[in-house]
């Protein structure tokens, strides 16, 4: 399973800060376009962390990692695959966010990217995190779409 540590985590986006952050909301507070602008990382933080069995598979494999303070990385380009799995990535985790991107204003699904991304699972040190993105993405790009 590939983790990523705090120093490579440093200027990665996060709910609420970076690229997207502001005031948009498509609905309940989580993350919609507003004047152009999203905070997907909001979005997916929101949703994947009111997921039960999403977050059962990544408190599970956060458990399973060498080190805490780390953070999964699911998604580089490709879905990252998990060897204990037959398929890509945690599976459910993968559609959840699938799920979520696909259904997000076209303005956020477009929205260019650069670095990590990392959705945290809890508030506080320690808590289990996932990391995606690379050099230049888009959120569509998870969906394998352009």
């Amino acid at each position: 399973m590939a983790v990523i540590g705090e120093a490579q985590l440093a200027g990665a986006i996060r709910a609420g800060t970076g690229q997207g952050a502001g005031s948009g909301s498509g609905g309940g507070g989580s993350g919609g376009a507003a004047g152009g602008s999203c905070d997907m990382v909001r979005r997916l933080q929101d949703a994947l962390r009111a997921d039960p069995e999403v977050r059962d598979a990544v408190a599970r494999a956060h458990r399973a990692m060498p080190a805490s303070g780390r953070a999964i990385l699911v998604w580089d380009g490709d879905w990252i695959q998990d060897p204990g799995q037959a398929g890509k990535g945690l599976a459910g985790v993968r559609q959840a966010i699938a799920l979520e991107v696909a259904f997000a204003p076209r303005e956020c699904r477009t929205q260019a990217m650069h670095g990590l991304a990392v959705i945290a699972f809890a508030d506080g040190p320690g808590a289990p995190r996932l990391a995606l993105g690379g050099s230049s993405w888009r959120w569509s790009d998870l969906l394998g779409a352009r």
